[in-house]
């Protein structure tokens, strides 16, 4: 990996521009990621920056979703961060493919749609500035980093690491969301979740999805909290409701 703190990036008007290790057919980078460029100092910025202009970053899982997209796909990004995977599924070389996006931190929402508005990518895009659970509420969302932003800090064992006040923002079941975006139904979905510790609540908000038979591929990341005993019973209990719905797998990204 490069050492983020070496790496020189372009940067204009204020704004940081990381190239995607994706590239076209003739060796230009897929898209640009843009973040302010004060965040460079931050922890999740240097991770990001750090692997993407090395290997690329989370690769595996970049790896897995390039093979499995296609044309007329709905990809689920919940967590979507500055919209790393967003706009690789909405710049797939299949097109056609449609994009809803959930980021509950307002900052981490800006810069996502700012991403989506310079890559020219409005009308693929969906933003919703909005966590995931399995129900709808307010919740406090607790911050570490520009990348682990979490519910209720699940996910998050060391409250010294807390930056900044605890925000309230409002959870959504992807259910209830997706109902209210019809013009995204019947697609084939491709799930990915990266909710720091939250992501069982995730998957339990969209029981119906599931048991519908759209849901191809569910990626989520795995961590400390849900490798807990809460955590596993959850895994255990969402795998069960997977493998009734018949659908290809839970696959956890580390």
């Amino acid at each position: 990996m490069n050492n983020p703190t070496m790496v020189s990036l372009q940067t204009v008007n204020g704004w940081a521009i990381l190239p995607s290790s994706l590239k076209r057919p003739d060796g230009s980078s897929r898209f640009n990621l843009n973040f302010p460029a004060h965040f460079f100092n931050d922890v999740g910025a240097q991770h990001l920056v750090g692997h993407e202009t090395g290997n690329g970053y989370e690769l595996p899982t970049r790896n897995l979703l390039e093979r499995v997209l296609r044309s007329g796909d709905l990809f689920i990004d919940v967590g979507a961060h500055w919209g790393l995977f967003t706009l690789q599924a909405a710049t797939h070389p299949a097109g056609n493919i449609r994009v809803c996006s959930f980021e509950p931190d307002l900052m981490n929402a800006t810069i996502l749609s700012t991403n989506v508005v310079r890559s020219g990518l409005s009308e693929a895009v969906t933003v919703v500035c909005a966590a995931c659970g399995d129900r709808p509420e307010l919740a406090a969302l607790v911050t570490n980093s520009t990348m682990g932003h979490s519910i209720r800090a699940v996910g998050l064992p060391q409250p010294e690491h807390f930056k900044g006040a605890t925000k309230w923002v409002p959870v959504v079941t992807l259910d209830t969301a997706l109902g209210s975006l019809p013009d995204l139904a019947e697609r084939r979905v491709i799930l990915k979740i990266d909710a720091e510790g939250f992501e069982p609540n995730v998957i339990a908000g969209a029981a119906s999805l599931i048991r519908g038979g759209r849901v191809a591929l569910i990626v989520w990341e795995c961590g400390l909290a849900v490798t807990a005993k809460t955590g596993r019973d959850a895994h255990d209990r969402d795998d069960r409701l997977a493998r009734r719905a018949r659908f290809s797998s839970l696959s956890p990204a580390r």
